[in-house]
């Protein structure tokens, strides 16, 4: 009792002291996974280099081709590269899943040249396809002109754009797996387990709950660093642009965003929802739905999140038990924090009107389109 006591003390202790001059890097950003809100951040829109947590982009496109797990002979231009490398072999022949887990284990630029050459023929081509997949993300301050992360004049992020870069990816199931992994084989030049990878993100072994995801150094850019942990249902992405202690600073971040943000249920007195029926048995049909949902939130934000019921002013019968009427939406700062379905509790078959019926129900429906 008296250590569940005196860790409870320290982990107030933290966060009454948590100190933002503490962090080293130039600008760095928290965000939580589910919804890329904000959590804690200085410098969040600053732009600068991001040395090799570029590849985070390079990897999600690999993961969303749907060729991971076809074929490829390794062009000879794309080992023609500076910087890290997984020493691959022109004309050797990999997976795309195996050249993904190289260019995010061991940050290979071979790897990131070589992805960028098989899905778009060339390095500018492959940056174009980031840029964009950057716009659909919302990332406005982010420039993309290489694959691997090496300094250039259109090549750079913001804390804010790198930490959602970072939520967005780590939803996809084969990214996630891929940097959540410690240590790797691939082949060899047609040697079986030739290749061995070792994630260069120290946290996994040492932060509890660490999941990924990249690492990124340059002279110019200094460490650079996104890394995702979860614990209890609530997931984080942190991002630290020029930090001389990356490591140091993500463990504080981290330990924050723990400290600050719980699962909250969001419905204590889940109420009765009704939707509306035309033409049928019955002028409404009652809704079931989940009132158990949560969401990760801060005490702060509880005060804060609105409640709405979203559903068509009537639906037409028939309805059909389980059809989906609307949701209930949960929005904080008009950001979607968490919804969940409206369905039809039973049956509403469709009523067989006589000619005066329907000629009273057609100016009712002309009457309701026109409010």
């Amino acid at each position: 009792m008296r250590k569940k006591i005196t860790a409870i003390f320290i982990l107030m202790f933290f966060v009454l002291t948590f100190d933002c001059e503490a962090i080293s890097a130039q600008g760095y950003a928290l965000v939580e996974v589910s919804t890329g809100r904000l959590i804690l951040g200085n410098n969040t829109d600053k732009k600068l280099p991001m040395a090799s947590t570029t590849k985070i982009m390079t990897g999600l496109l690999s993961c969303e081709s749907g060729k991971l797990d076809s074929t490829f002979s390794i062009p000879e231009a794309a080992v023609k590269i500076e910087g890290a490398s997984i020493y691959l072999v022109p004309g050797e022949k990999l997976t795309l899943r195996e050249l993904t887990y190289g260019l995010l284990l061991e940050s290979g630029n071979d790897a990131a040249n070589a992805i960028a050459y098989i899905l778009a023929g060339s390095i500018p081509n492959y940056a174009k396809m980031m840029n964009q997949r950057a716009a659909e993300l919302g990332l406005i301050n982010t420039s993309f002109s290489n694959p691997s992360g090496l300094d250039g004049k259109n090549h750079y992020t913001t804390a804010l754009d790198l930490a959602r870069l970072g939520a967005a990816a780590m939803k996809n199931k084969d990214f996630a797996a891929i940097v959540s992994t410690y240590k790797y084989q691939i082949p060899y030049n047609g040697i079986k387990n030739g290749r061995t990878l070792i994630n260069h993100n120290e946290l996994l072994n040492i932060y509890e709950g660490t999941i990924g995801i990249k690492t990124g150094y340059t002279k110019s850019s200094g460490r650079c660093l996104v890394t995702c942990a979860e614990r209890n249902g609530i997931k984080l992405v942190a991002a630290t642009l020029n930090g001389m202690d990356d490591f140091g600073d993500h463990i504080s971040l981290q330990n924050y965003g723990f400290s600050k943000l719980k699962m909250h249920k969001l419905l204590t007195n889940p109420p009765d929802v009704y939707a509306a029926v035309a033409g049928g048995l019955s002028e409404r049909v009652k809704c079931s739905y989940n009132a158990d949902f949560q969401a990760p939130l801060t005490d702060e934000e509880i005060s804060n999140l609105k409640m709405q019921i979203d559903m068509p002013r009537f639906a037409y019968a028939p309805v059909t038990k389980g059809q989906k009427m609307g949701e209930i939406v949960f929005e904080l700062d008009n950001i979607v924090i968490a919804k969940t379905d409206l369905l039809a509790d039973e049956n509403v078959d469709y009523k067989v009107l006589s000619r005066f019926e329907k000629f009273t129900d057609f100016l009712k429906r002309r009457l309701l389109h026109m409010q």
